[in-house]
C-alpha cells in the first residue's frame, strides 16, 4: 500500500495529534474556548478546508513477457489535500500523491466524497492541483511564507495513516532548507510540527489559520516522526498552482548563469563586502545573463526586490518564473550596486542555441602553452570527444589543439563561435597533434546528423 511516503532517507509525510503547551506570550495572543487559551476557535474555521486523498494506480498492464501472470490487485494510496479555491473546487496537494493515478478519491471532513480530476501536475515541484464539483466548499487563505521567521508557532493538519483531520502543532524549526535533496526545486520550512506517512499535500498553517506550506516530507530511520519535517513555502505553492491551473503544465525560465553561494572564505578570498547574494560562476553564452550584461563574479543581491539568500533560492525562483517574463536584478559588482533588467529565457530553445553544428559533442576549452622553442602554442585544446559526434568521425582526438577554422586563425572558444556563425557548408581545422600538424575536415551532412 502507497501511504505517500518520500524516502532517500527521507519519507513523505503524515502527521500525529498531540498538542504542545506554548510559552506564555504565545498562549496570551491565543483566542479563548470556554476561558482556556485554545487553537480550537482557529482550527474550527480551518479543517473543513482540508481533505483526504485516496488514490488507486493502475497496475493491470503486464509486459510482453508476464502474458500468463495474473494482472497484480491495484495499488491504493493515501494523501491529504488543501481546498484553494472553493468556487472552483481546486484542491492542491502534493504530485506524488496522485501521480499514475487511474482513480482519485476526495473525501470531505463531512464524510462526503467526490471523483477528484487532475488539473496538473510538476514533478520538480512536487504540487498537483485536482478539481472537484461539490457544493458548499471551505477554501484556506494563503499566508506569506517570504514573512515567517525561525521560532513562529504552526499547525500541521491531515490524513496520517490514513486518521482524517489529524492536527498537530510546533514551531517553524529552519527556512529555506536546499537539503535533504527531495525534489528538483526546493527550499522547504521545516518544522518540527508531528509530521507521518499520509499527510503529504496537507496543510501547515499560521495561528491565523493561513496557509502558509504544504506537508511534504519527513526525515526519520523509522516510519515515524522524530521532529523533522518539511513544508513546501506557500509563496511557491501559489505560484506553480496558478500555472497548472491556467495552462495545465509548469513551463520554467531559466537566466543562463550558473552560482553558488558565499561562503565566508570565499567572500574574504574575493574581497567582497558582503557574504549575502549569490555569485556568478558561469555565463551561457548568448544567454538572457549574457545579453542583459551580467559578469562572472557579480553578486546577485536580489531578484525583483526581493532578496535573494542563496543560489538555489535563485534557481527556484526562475523556476517559478515562465519563459519571456521580465525581470529585475539588483547586483554587486565591484564594490558597487546596480540594476540590470533581464528577460526570462526558455532552457528548450536555449538548448537548441547551444548546439553549435560541427562541434556538437566536442569538450573544448581556451588553451596556451609554451613550447620548447620558447614560442606559445594558442589554440582550441579537444579534452573530449563524443564517440558518434561529427568531430569523432572527422578524425579528431583527445589532446589535438585547434589552430585554425576555415582558414582562420582562432586563439578561443568563442573564435571559434565565430567563425560557425557564417554557416559554413563545411568546417575546415588546422590542428597541432603531438608537435605535429594535420587538417581535419568536419561535413555538413555528418554535422547535421
Amino acid at each position: 500500500m502507497n501511504n505517500s511516503l518520500r524516502f532517500a532517507s527521507t519519507i513523505l509525510i503524515g502527521t500525529f495529534s498531540l498538542f504542545f503547551g506554548l510559552p506564555g506570550q504565545a498562549v496570551e495572543s491565543l483566542p479563548l474556548n470556554n476561558g482556556v487559551y485554545s487553537l480550537a476557535p482557529m482550527l474550527e474555521r480551518v479543517t473543513p478546508a482540508i481533505v483526504k486523498i485516496t488514490t488507486e494506480k493502475d497496475n493491470t498492464l503486464v509486459s510482453p513477457f508476464e502474458q500468463n501472470k495474473k494482472p497484480s490487485a491495484p495499488e491504493v494510496g493515501l494523501g491529504s489535500g488543501v481546498i484553494v479555491d472553493a468556487n472552483q473546487g481546486l484542491i492542491i496537494t502534493n504530485a506524488h500523491v496522485v501521480n499514475q493515478s487511474k482513480v482519485i478519491v476526495v473525501t470531505l471532513k463531512s464524510g462526503r466524497r467526490y471523483l477528484g480530476k487532475l488539473i496538473g501536475e510538476d514533478d520538480g515541484f512536487d504540487i498537483a492541483v485536482i478539481k472537484i464539483n461539490a457544493p458548499n466548499l471551505t477554501s484556506l487563505p494563503f499566508g506569506d511564507s517570504d514573512q515567517l521567521l525561525v521560532g513562529d508557532f504552526v499547525a500541521a493538519i491531515g490524513s496520517p495513516f490514513g486518521l482524517t483531520e489529524t492536527v498537530t502543532s510546533g514551531v517553524i524549526s529552519a527556512l529555506n532548507r536546499s537539503e535533504p535533496k527531495i525534489e528538483g526545486y526546493q527550499s522547504f520550512i521545516q518544522t518540527d510540527t508531528s509530521i507521518n506517512p499520509g499527510n503529504s499535500g496537507g496543510a501547515l498553517v499560521n495561528m491565523k489559520g493561513e496557509l502558509i506550506g504544504i506537508n511534504t516530507a519527513l526525515v526519520s530511520p523509522l516510519l515515524g516522526n522524530v521532529g523533522i519535517g518539511f513544508a513546501i513555502p506557500s509563496n511557491m505553492v501559489k505560484s506553480v498552482s496558478k500555472q497548472l491551473v491556467q495552462y495545465g503544465k509548469v513551463e520554467r525560465g531559466v537566466l543562463g548563469v550558473i552560482a553558488q553561494d558565499i561562503t565566508a572564505s570565499l567572500a574574504d578570498a574575493l574581497n567582497l563586502k558582503t557574504d549575502k547574494g549569490a555569485v556568478v560562476t558561469t555565463i551561457i553564452p548568448s544567454s538572457p545573463a549574457d545579453k542583459a550584461g551580467l559578469k562572472i563574479s557579480d553578486i546577485i543581491l536580489s531578484l525583483d526586490d526581493k532578496p535573494v539568500h542563496s543560489s538555489e533560492q535563485l534557481r527556484n525562483s526562475l523556476g517559478m518564473m515562465r519563459p519571456g517574463t521580465a525581470i529585475k536584478l539588483a547586483i554587486s559588482r565591484n564594490g558597487e550596486t546596480k540594476t540590470i533588467e533581464a528577460m526570462v529565457g526558455d532552457p528548450q530553445k536555449m538548448a537548441k542555441q547551444r548546439e553549435t553544428p560541427f562541434i556538437n559533442g566536442l569538450q573544448l576549452q581556451d588553451f596556451k602553452e609554451l613550447e620548447n622553442d620558447d614560442t606559445f602554442l594558442t589554440g582550441i585544446l579537444v579534452t573530449g570527444v563524443g564517440e558518434t559526434c561529427p568531430g569523432a568521425l572527422a578524425g579528431l582526438q583527445p589532446g589535438d589543439v585547434i589552430i585554425r577554422a576555415n582558414q582562420k586563425e582562432v586563439l578561443s572558444v568563442k573564435d571559434l563561435e565565430g567563425v560557425l556563425q557564417s554557416k559554413p557548408k563545411q568546417l575546415l581545422l588546422q590542428v597541432s597533434r603531438s608537435n605535429t600538424g594535420l587538417f581535419v575536415v568536419i561535413e555538413q551532412d555528418s554535422a547535421n546528423g
